[in-house]
This record gives structure tokens, sequence and C-alpha cells, in this order.
């Protein structure tokens, strides 16, 4: 049932943090994993999106996954971001899953599939100074929505997986500067590893899930359950 042995399915944002994991993990369970990512691969270029489809079809001529990993954080008041941070986030965080998962979805049409989008806490929660990751997420969160709505009638599966604070070089600032705050926060009281996404990223890409769509799953040791 949590079977992806064979499975042809790309990662974006797979050479380091979150997508390295979850890319690797496929790999050692079977299947067959084509990472999207710089420098092979720029998720803001169309052709690159192209060329990444199509070297995936070459394998069996199916695609059968998509996980969208890939993002960009730039860090400022709203008063000073740069406009070209903003596009960039844009690019990276909302325009390309987009992309690749229209794209992808065409050879899925016929034989049914997963796609996982990779949102945040900022998808639910508004964080400071840091404008376009925040609308950039949750828009991501809404378009999982509205995919699994339109692709469902070919059983194609849209879903989000919503990290915690996850101990990447991405949230390095974090853990230098609020690790115990967070940890006091959290209801299991430690920061994840990207390794607590494996679980939850098999499930998605199985037929395990197969009557779920349209989902988040919070990969959060608790921190949005959490009250006083």
């Amino acid at each position: 049932m949590f079977e992806v042995k064979d499975l042809v399915i790309i990662v974006t944002g797979s050479s380091g943090g979150n997508g390295s994991a979850i890319s690797k993990k496929l790999q050692e369970l079977g299947a067959n994993i084509i990472d999207c990512d710089l420098p092979k691969y720029d998720v803001t270029k169309d052709e690159d999106l192209n060329r990444v489809v199509q070297n995936a079809l070459k394998i069996n001529g199916q695609i059968n996954g998509l996980v969208n990993c890939a993002g960009v954080t730039y860090g400022n008041n709203v008063l000073d971001y740069k406009d070209e941070d903003w596009e960039t986030t844009y690019k990276v965080n909302l325009k390309a899953p987009y992309e690749l998962s229209r794209k992808a979805a065409k050879h899925m049409k016929n034989t049914g599939g997963s796609i996982i989008n990779i949102t945040s806490l900022n998808s639910e929660l508004g964080f400071p100074n840091n404008p376009a990751y925040v609308a950039t997420k949750g828009g991501l969160k809404q378009l999982t929505k509205s995919l699994a709505v339109d692709l469902g009638k070919y059983n194609i599966r849209v879903n989000n997986i919503g990290p915690g604070y996850i101990k990447t070089n991405m949230t390095k600032k974090g853990w230098a500067n609020h690790r115990q705050e967070i940890e006091k926060r959290t209801i299991l009281g430690r920061w994840g590893n990207p390794e607590d996404l494996l679980g939850a990223a098999v499930f998605l890409l199985s037929k395990a899930s197969s009557y779920i769509t349209g989902q988040d799953i919070y990969v959060d040791g608790g921190y949005l359950a959490k009250g006083l």
C-alpha cells in the first residue's frame, strides 16, 4: 500500500534541505527520481521545466508523481522590501509549482498521479519581515485546492505538506536567534529535521492516500495546534 517502487517522480529543490531528504528516501525505496534543481534546471525558466518533464518521460513514458519543494526567502521589512526579491520569490515559490504541475499533469491524465506542494507555517500565519514568502506560501496552499478540484476527474491527487520549523540552511537564522522560543512554542518541544517529512511524502505519493486530495498535512511538531 505504501509502495513507491518504480514510480517516476520529479522533485524540485532537491539539492539540499527538505527536497534532498525526500529525493534520497524515494530513491532508496526504488522510485525513479528526476531531480530538478540548479545548476541543471532553473524552475523559473519555462524551457527548463519542459526539459525536466521530457527527461522524466524518457524513463517509461509516464510521470507518476511531482514534489514541488523548491523555495526561496528574502527577509526584510515590507517598507524596505525590494521589488526584485518579491518577483524572484513569486517565480520560484508560486509560479514554478503552477507551471510544472500543469505540464506534469498533462502526462498523468491517463494513469492518475500525485502532486505534493511543500507549503509552510507561513501558509497559515503571518510572520514579520517576510511578506513575499508569506504571500506565496499562502497562495500555494490555495493553488493546491484549485488544482485538486480541476484534476480530480483524472485521478490526479494534489496535496500540501506544510513543514514547521525544520533545521535547514533556510532556517539557520531562526535556529541561531530563536531556537528556545520556538521549541517552547512547539508541542513536541524540538525543531524538526528534513527526515521528519519523509513519512508524509511517501504516504501522499503512494496508493495509501488514494482517497485524499486537496488537503494540508502540517509536519510541525504541533506548532499550529498549540494555544496558550
